[in-house]
């Protein structure tokens, strides 16, 4: 087994926690990154990349086309949140650039660079269920990421997985708050309250749910595992989603959610 692993966005706290594992496991890591890292180690090569870029990709190429991996994860992500009839389309493009287009450039860019019996992991989500209205971009643009994996999964015979982790306590909530700014705009009216409420929300889980070192695990036991599960769940959150998916009616889903957002906007 090859101990080159590649990282996409590797600043991120899942993205840390992965690498530092990596090290202490003695594997060569290849990180990019748009904030710094702030890892240092012999055996760490940090690389700037935007996933927007396909020059930052061209260039990324060229630097470790002499390299062969075991694995290239992709950690990279945003969310975009506004009720479905008031929603920019430009932010729906920005979703779809980051998280779906994101991962579509590094199959096409990065996957030749994968050695025999080697994976791709996205860090997907348990919003890849659908079932969370008010930020159906990120629904849409992390459902769709599994489409294409699976896709190029069967077309290619490279082996690929999923990660969809529930609520993590990381800076990615915060963030989203700071990015959607004007699109909190759009929650007034008959959304005001359930506008609000997100954002408390997303405080909260910033601080109180499942820790990053979790996702960080499920990802290294994806890389170590000769045939890895194609979807790996993490969090009682998200095993409750894809339970509530697969066997639940869509009307009695429907009607749950609908409840679940009467009661959040009281």
């Amino acid at each position: 087994m090859g101990k080159n692993v590649l990282v996409i966005a590797g600043s991120s706290e899942i993205g840390t926690e992965f690498i530092n594992l990596l090290l202490s496991e003695g594997y060569c890591v290849f990180a990019t990154y748009r904030t710094p890292i702030n890892i240092e180690h012999t055996n760490l090569q940090k690389l700037r990349l935007d996933v927007c870029s396909n020059d930052d990709f061209l260039e990324l190429f060229e630097n470790i086309k002499g390299h062969n991996f075991r694995a290239i994860v992709n950690c990279a992500g945003c969310v975009v949140a506004s009720p479905v009839e008031l929603l920019d389309e430009a932010e729906l493009s920005r979703q779809l650039d980051v998280n779906l287009f994101g991962l579509l450039r590094v199959i096409k860019n990065l996957s030749v660079l994968l050695e025999y019996d080697g994976r791709i992991i996205n860090v997907s989500s348990m919003a890849s269920y659908g079932v969370f209205p008010f930020i159906s971009p990120y629904c849409i643009s992390k459902m769709s990421c599994d489409i294409l994996l699976r896709a190029f999964c069967n077309e290619s015979g490279i082996k690929c997985v999923s990660v969809r982790p529930g609520v993590i306590q990381t800076k990615f909530w915060t963030e989203g708050i700071e990015q959607n700014k004007n699109n909190f705009k759009n929650f007034t009216g008959k959304y005001e309250k359930i506008g609000n409420y997100l954002v408390e929300n997303a405080k909260k889980n910033s601080v109180k749910s499942l820790k990053p070192v979790h996702v960080a695990q499920a990802i290294f036991k994806a890389v170590c595992k000769s045939n890895p599960a194609p979807v790996i769940n993490v969090g009682a959150d998200s095993f409750l989603c894809a339970f509530a998916v697969r066997f639940l009616p869509e009307f009695l889903l429907n009607s749950i959610i609908k409840i679940g957002i009467e009661f959040k906007s009281r």
